[in-house]
This record gives structure tokens, C-alpha cells and sequence, in this order.
């Protein structure tokens, strides 16, 4: 996989991230193999390959689309609220970037959860609990705070509150890899095209 592929998962990995937020704000569910997909990102630290990293493409489908929707002039490009969660979702993950010991605090307490996850054969529930509230303890205080827009009876909801931190938690992952690969505003904007034909070429594929 060259480097152009590589920077369009982890793109797509963002839109994904990014969408099914919207959809966890507004309707209270998501498609949830995707979630799970962008969840489980997060503790693929160590991973050899962007795929191995973010998922199979046929998991990253939801955000493949997404991107070559937006990036592609589409009518069916997202909305205000998900375009929103995408330029705060960069804008912190290059916070991250700049410091090493917010990084540091993040993969030491992702570590902690992937480890109690294993020794105490913890439910599904109680890890994106324990994610929520890394996600509170290392994200939450940096500016600009993300503001969820949505239905305040999702968003209100404990369980829910919980998920749509995890998948920030895993947009800025997906964020910090595209940026360690290359990926920056400017080259957002000049290879766009190409972005969008290997989105499409990927979900051929997929």
C-alpha cells in the first residue's frame, strides 16, 4: 500500500469517526460494525500497516463513502455538523502532536484499559466507559472543546455520551496517524482528487 492509500484510510478513518457521531447524536445508533471498527482503532497502537491500524477497508466503508462524497462535491456530501467535527477533530489531534506528554498520558491510559480489558474479561460497555473517560481526562480541557449537536435526549443518555466520546477519541487517532503520514491541510486541498479515486478504488474493492 503506497503512501497516498495509507493517508486515505486514515482519512477516512476521520470521516467515520465523524459520522456516525452525527448519527449517535441524532438518532441514538450507529452501523455497528463501523463503530466498532473506529473503537477498536484504538488500541492498534503498534500495528505494521494503516489497515492493521484502522481496519479492514470493508470496515472503513461507511467513511470511504463519506470522504468521497464531501471531498468529491457529491449532493450527498455531510453535513454542517459532521464537516464541524472533522475540523475540530484535526485541530486537536494536532495539539496532541505538539505534546508529547498529553500523547504520553493517552497511550499509557489506552494501554490501562486494553489491559483490564484482558485480566478482567470486561463487557463491551464498561471499555467504552473506561475510553469515555480518558477521553474527559485528556481531551476535554483542551480548546476548542468539540460540542456534539443533536437530539438532547441522545445526547443526554449516559451509554450514548459514552460512545460518541469513544469515536472522537478514535477520529483523533485516526487524525494524528494522517498527519504522521504526510497528511496536512494544504495537501488536503491539492491532491483532493486523488483522495476521492482511491476512496472510490477502495470501496471497488471492499
Amino acid at each position: 500500500m503506497n503512501k497516498l492509500e495509507s493517508r486515505t484510510l486514515a482519512l477516512a478513518g476521520m470521516f467515520q469517526a465523524a459520522t456516525l457521531v452525527d448519527e449517535l447524536a441524532l438518532h441514538g445508533r450507529c452501523h455497528a460494525e463501523a463503530f466498532d471498527c473506529s473503537i477498536d482503532s484504538l488500541f492498534t497502537i503498534d500495528a505494521a500497516s494503516t489497515e492493521e491500524a484502522l481496519g479492514q477497508v470493508s470496515q472503513l466503508s461507511r467513511g470511504l463513502e463519506a470522504l468521497s462524497d464531501y471531498l468529491g462535491g457529491e449532493n450527498r456530501s455531510p453535513g454542517r455538523n459532521i464537516a464541524y467535527y472533522l475540523l475540530s477533530i484535526l485541530k486537536i489531534s494536532t495539539q496532541v502532536l505538539r505534546d508529547p506528554a498529553l500523547a504520553k498520558k493517552m497511550l499509557e491510559g489506552l494501554g490501562k484499559i486494553e489491559n483490564s480489558a484482558k485480566d478482567f474479561e470486561m463487557s463491551r460497555g464498561s471499555v467504552i466507559n473506561k475510553i469515555d473517560g480518558l477521553y474527559q481526562d485528556c481531551i476535554s480541557s483542551l480548546n476548542p472543546r468539540i460540542i456534539v449537536r443533536g437530539d438532547q435526549n441522545y445526547l443526554r443518555n449516559a451509554d450514548n455520551a459514552a460512545k460518541i466520546r469513544g469515536l472522537l477519541l478514535a477520529g483523533i487517532r485516526a487524525a494524528v496517524l494522517w498527519q504522521q503520514l504526510g497528511g496536512n491541510k494544504w495537501n488536503l486541498f491539492w491532491l483532493r482528487k486523488k483522495y476521492v479515486y482511491t476512496a472510490r478504488m477502495f470501496l471497488r474493492q471492499g
